[in-house]
């Protein structure tokens, strides 16, 4: 179906540097593939040469070509790869134009001339796919980024495509909804035989029926088309050195066996895996994590008394009573649309709450002068694109130096470079921020709110579209400035981060706070308080449950 021929691209201003660059590969009907690579490789770029934008909308130039079905993309007409070929893009804003849940995806129906007594239908079955039914008639701008992610694939599920590519299609979702859209995006390949590539940093779930990897280096270049197991078992450094992602159960079980605290028949793909291939030291499944030095008497930073939250007539946040206190590392976790980013922004100071009392050092909130909270509290938005306001990466960083009164050019020049390469930035400074690949941009807006000294920082889903290198990247920073006495509000849906970084974990359903907690408190509840909250235990403690089933896996520690 997919015919990919030396193909290269630029864009206007970065003559020299390709983005990708003599790429070749085909698919068949019905084949689904991983396609892999460091953020800012240029995988979503190919996308959207696979699904006809480039070259119509290119500003540089292409080389090579695609054909989908013997027709090359140059001298398709506007509109007919795009039946061929849906795309769910890594931002799911950028595909929406109607106001409503309903009227999005009957928007693509009535385009390609579906009969209108057919559209209803159509709709009410792409919703179902993506459990989002009840939100039929919600306005697009209520839901949530997980919801949003939902919808845009619903929106493509409605045209049946005959291939379906997927840009970070799990990144905003909860760790129960990720399972659920796996399994549905399994169901609808299987069942409608329809093609599928797939773009993801997280292999988990995917690697169970996707075997076909294409990966692509850091300067865009094709190093590797053929089975991933294949790869995993004979040169996964290669993968490491391109900050590819393991699947952490077999990232667990390799570390562990460098330590000598474990030995493997096989290398496991998955957590079934271990119990037929895998001998592991108990021990080694203990929490591994440093902990810091903390003040004998905590002091309150932030508080919320009776927060309530309403949009639309609609009840965001419910009585909301929180402390939080300095030098604590916070994970606000929950299922999407529980009102995270919610309440990060009420209590960061960029939305008022429709009543309650929220104070920033015993002091009201709305009392402070916005320069002065700005100085206290810095925030990293969910949507990178959201927070910037200058032409160049470099102004970005130094944006804020120069507003704090730093007026020596040599120390924001130094300052902003180091950011830049702490971030994994370096080189791109003279480029727009908007130019970015998404992963990049998640970088930029992290190291806008790093470079400066704020006692506070939230961050809504930091390591989102990040590969396993940046991710490690980011979160060594943030532990770094925790370390320095700076408190940490991080929204995740990574429960292995909450468990390696985090000290207290707030967990909100529909609006309330139901869990305020240690993460080793958390991960004594219930698998089905866990399952009814959208989460999931961290991996150790999902092997640490399984070893325990079947205990002949284990060795003692003497051991």
């Amino acid at each position: 179906m997919i015919n990919v021929s030396e193909l290269s691209l630029w864009f206007d201003g970065n003559d020299e540097k390709a983005i990708i660059q003599t790429l070749s590969f085909q698919l068949n009907k019905g084949e689904a593939m991983l396609l892999l690579g460091p953020s800012g490789s240029g995988k979503s770029t190919l996308t959207r040469c696979l699904n006809g934008i480039y070259p119509r909308e290119l500003e540089g130039m292409l080389k090579g070509d695609i054909h989908i079905y013997d027709h090359s993309i140059r001298e398709a007409h506007p509109g007919t790869i795009s039946k061929q070929v849906g795309v769910v893009f890594q931002d799911p804003e950028t595909q929406f134009c109607m106001l409503t849940v309903e009227d999005e995806i009957a928007f693509g129906l009535e385009n390609i001339r579906t009969p209108s007594n057919e559209i209803e239908a159509k709709i009410d079955e792409a919703l179902e796919l993506v459990q989002l039914s009840s939100y039929k008639h919600a306005s697009i701008n209520t839901l949530s980024g997980g919801q949003k992610q939902k919808l845009a694939l619903a929106c493509v599920l409605a045209l049946q495509p005959n291939y379906l590519v997927l840009d970070e299609p799990t990144a905003n979702l909860d760790p129960k909804s990720t399972k659920e859209f796996i399994q549905t995006i399994r169901h609808v390949w299987t069942e409608q035989q329809i093609g599928l590539i797939v773009i993801e940093h997280q292999l988990e779930g995917w690697i169970t029926f996707i075997n076909r990897a294409f990966i692509l280096s850091k300067t865009g270049k094709g190093i590797y088309d053929g089975p991933l197991v294949k790869l995993i078992e004979t040169n996964r450094e290669m993968l490491q050195q391109q900050g590819i992602r393991l699947p952490k159960i077999t990232d667990l079980v390799l570390t562990a066996t460098r330590q000598n605290k474990a030995s493997y028949k096989k290398i496991p793909l998955s957590n079934e895996d271990v119990l037929s291939s895998v001998t592991m030291d108990a021990s080694f499944l203990e929490r591994n994590r440093v902990e810091i030095a903390k003040p004998q008497k905590k002091n309150v930073i932030l508080s919320a008394s009776d927060v309530n939250l309403y949009k639309n007539q609609q009840r965001i946040l419910n009585q909301l009573t929180v402390r939080l206190y300095d030098q604590s590392f916070v994970a606000i976790v929950g299922p999407n649309g529980s009102g995270k980013t919610s309440m990060t922004r009420l209590l960061s100071g960029i939305d008022r709450p429709s009543n309650g009392d929220i104070r920033l050092y015993q002091r009201p909130l709305n009392e402070w002068q916005e320069k002065d909270v700005r100085k206290q509290i810095g925030y990293v938005f969910q949507n990178p694109e959201h927070q910037f306001i200058t032409d160049t990466v470099y102004n970005e960083i130094a944006f804020s130096l120069r507003l704090g009164g730093e007026h020596r050019e040599s120390v924001i020049q130094e300052q902003v470079q180091n950011t830049l390469s702490h971030c994994e930035l370096q080189g791109l400074g003279h480029l727009h921020p908007y130019s970015l690949s998404q992963g990049q941009k998640r970088r930029l807006s992290v190291a806008t709110m790093i470079v400066d000294d704020q006692q506070v920082l939230f961050l809504d889903e930091p390591t989102f579209g990040q590969d396993a290198a940046s991710t490690a990247k980011i979160m060594d920073l943030l532990e770094q400035r925790h370390r320095q006495g700076t408190t940490i509000i991080m929204v995740t849906h990574d429960m292995d981060l909450v468990d390696k970084y985090a000290d207290r974990v707030l967990v909100l359903e529909k609006g309330e706070i139901v869990a305020d907690q240690s993460p080793d408190q958390l991960w004594k509840q219930e698998k089905s308080v866990i399952k009814r909250w959208h989460l999931d235990y961290p991996n150790r403690i999902q092997l640490k449950q399984q070893m325990e089933e079947d205990r002949h896996v284990f060795v003692s520690k003497s051991t």
